[in-house]
């Protein structure tokens, strides 16, 4: 994909110059969006809460870099063409941090957050928790940057996006000699595809959304592993270091979250079968000359083994994934629920399904097709490379054609959520498979067509899938979900009314409750709130005063009542009823600072005076 000119060309100092327009507009896009912070909640990132010359320079950036690694010769323009995008990906993905928002994440981020109060304060051990990757990171990264424990959990899950951007294309570096094929899988690492919202989530810290792009650590590792010479991974140590430092990334996947570890062994278990098969059957092939995986394989069942088995959330999991299928298979349950459930949401809000998913899944079922050509190619028998990148792509096209079904098996009942955990993780290898099959065709194509068709119309094509990768980074109204941003006065909120709640009065919520935000504030060792049945039918909201025996407290944030009127348009609870509450009888706002509000709500036999929460205006 690159070109021979030579330095001295107009068109090389063009490129150079365009690069260093592109790093300034890149910079000038980071300062527009810190110097406007949020100053409060923003129902979406991508509307004018961030500047227009936010998004003025990210597009200048993009494009540049796309076009000058596109049409830049040997060398460091290339390179510097990956960077700058890498960069512009990174400003994006690290909105929330540039612009200051003091969380991310109001669902399982905020028991995230919970844990990790735990663990620095000493009340929780990392061998408590299932997954403690993240946690146990974010009080590192807290103490290195000496910063809180919030800012620290973002600037983690920024770092995973790094590890995405930079390892995606030294997959593929790995995998090829092409130096275009590495070029493309740069620029398509841009687009993030592995996040669909659906059960991978960004940028809350999310364990099985980390592990996911952390893979291609992984990957990496295990491409030079099985590629490498033999006296590379032999030591006069018991244990070489490169085979060590694919343990160590190993264990890290198991620590990350279990389900990640639980498909990477279904990946090994079947890289091995290849390999055992063809040391049978072809033993003068390039597969039978390669490393064998047994041994990780082996490594990483035992480390899976270990940390999960005997554990109530692993049992649980489990015992819940076999109860769905027993049920699915016996007429019971229905593949697809929590979508269809989500479906007839979206339908009652003048949505519908098809809209959401080629907002989520258009740009990913384009990767997808490329890397199912490629596949394809490589089951014929038609992969014409080199042996090594033959034979790795084999590996995981039979990866592949194994895990895809497996996937399925989460795709019923009331965790069919789960299935989109994994189509993030096939999305990484369609990220990396369609690459190369993407510089096959354009090489192709090339030998027919004039190169500068079709290096424009493969920049002008990845320009686009890059914006419509970027609206859908974050959640927004655009995919009908509301933006995660968690405001410290929201937190400071909670924090006050935990704190001076009356004895024996419960706290309830729209929706799930509060208790999300009670695990953010106080934690969730020894927490006794209830994770469910605290929140408010939307039949009695207009009415919500004596529906109870005993008083109660409601509490409201201001996002609650933007995400209920502006995302989902009223379907639960409208403005007009919400706004009933200051005005209703026996209903009483006991605390407020602009962006919480807590009501108290007497009960059929109690009154106001028997809760005791004093009036403030700062909470």
């Amino acid at each position: 994909m690159s070109t021979l000119t030579t330095s001295d060309t107009p068109a090389y100092r063009g490129q150079k110059i365009a690069l260093v327009v592109g790093y300034l507009a890149l910079a000038g896009a980071v300062l527009y969006a810190y110097g406007a912070p949020a100053e409060g909640y923003e129902i979406s990132i991508y509307t004018t809460a961030t500047p227009i010359g936010f998004w003025l320079g990210f597009a200048v950036a993009i494009t540049i870099a796309i076009a000058v690694t596109l049409y830049a010769p040997e060398g460091y323009l290339s390179l510097g063409g990956l960077a700058l995008g890498g960069g512009a990906v990174l400003a994006l993905a690290g909105l929330p941090i540039i612009r200051n928002y003091f969380f991310y994440g109001t669902g399982d981020a905020m028991t995230h957050l919970g844990w990790t109060r735990d663990l620095f304060g000493g009340v929780l051990s990392a061998f408590g928790l299932f997954y403690p990757g993240i946690h146990t990171t974010s009080l590192f990264m807290k103490g290195v940057v000496g910063t809180t424990i919030p800012r620290a959990m973002l600037l983690v899950v920024l770092a995973y996006i790094l590890s995405f951007v930079v390892f995606v294309p030294l997959c593929v570096r790995s995998m090829t000699s092409h130096r275009g094929a590495m070029l493309l899988s740069g620029l398509a690492a841009f687009l993030l595809l592995p996040i669909n919202h659906l059960g991978m989530n960004y940028m809350t810290p999310h364990p099985i959304t980390d592990a996911v792009l952390l893979s291609p650590v992984v990957i990496y590792f295990l491409i030079n592993y099985l590629t490498s010479p033999a006296d590379v991974f032999e030591s006069r140590y018991p244990v070489p270091a490169l085979t060590a430092l694919f343990a160590v990334v190993l264990g890290a996947s198991v620590l990350y979250h279990p389900q990640q570890a639980a498909n990477l062994i279904i990946l090994f278990i079947t890289i091995s079968g290849v390999q055992f098969i063809y040391r049978s059957v072809r033993p003068d092939s390039r597969i039978a000359g390669h490393k064998t995986l047994y041994g990780p394989t082996m490594f990483v069942i035992g480390s899976f083994m270990l940390w999960s088995v005997g554990r109530g959330r692993y049992e649980n999991s489990v015992d819940a994934v076999l109860r769905e299928l027993l049920s699915f298979l016996t007429g019971g349950a229905s593949a697809g629920a929590a979508v269809a459930s989500r479906g007839n949401s979206l339908t009652a809000i003048g949505a519908s399904v098809v809209e959401v998913f080629l907002k989520l899944f258009s740009v990913s079922a384009i990767f997808a097709a490329l890397a199912g050509l490629l596949m394809l190619t490589s089951l014929a028998g038609r992969l014409r490379d080199t042996p090594d990148t033959a034979a790795l792509v084999k590996y995981f096209t039979v990866g592949l054609v194994v895990l895809i079904p497996y996937s399925f098996v989460f795709f019923v009942g009331s965790v069919s959520k789960l299935f989109f955990r994994n189509v993030g993780l096939i999305m990484v290898f369609s990220t990396i498979l369609g690459s190369i099959a993407l510089y096959r065709y354009v090489s192709g194509l090339s030998e027919f067509v004039p190169e500068g068709w079709v290096r424009g119309t493969v920049a002008i094509g990845l320009v686009v899938m890059v914006a419509l990768s970027a609206i859908v980074v974050f959640p927004s109204p655009y995919i009908y979900q509301p933006n995660q941003q968690v405001t410290e006065s929201q937190m400071d909120g909670y924090d006050y009314a935990f704190d001076h709640q009356a004895e024996g009065v419960a706290m309830y919520g729209l929706r799930s409750g509060p208790w999300r935000f009670s695990h953010g504030v106080e934690g969730v060792t020894n927490n006794p709130i209830q994770e469910n049945g605290r929140g408010i039918p939307e039949a009695n909201i207009s009415d919500i005063a004596g529906q109870t025996e005993e008083g109660r407290y409601l509490a409201l944030t201001d996002a609650t009542r933007q995400r209920e009127s502006e995302v989902y348009r009223g379907l639960r609870y409208s403005q007009a009823n919400l706004s009933t509450l200051d005005s209703q009888p026996g209903v009483h706002l006991v605390q407020s600072n602009g962006e919480f509000d807590l009501y108290f709500i007497a009960g059929s036999q109690s009154n106001a005076t028997n809760a005791t929460v004093a009036r403030t205006a700062g909470g």
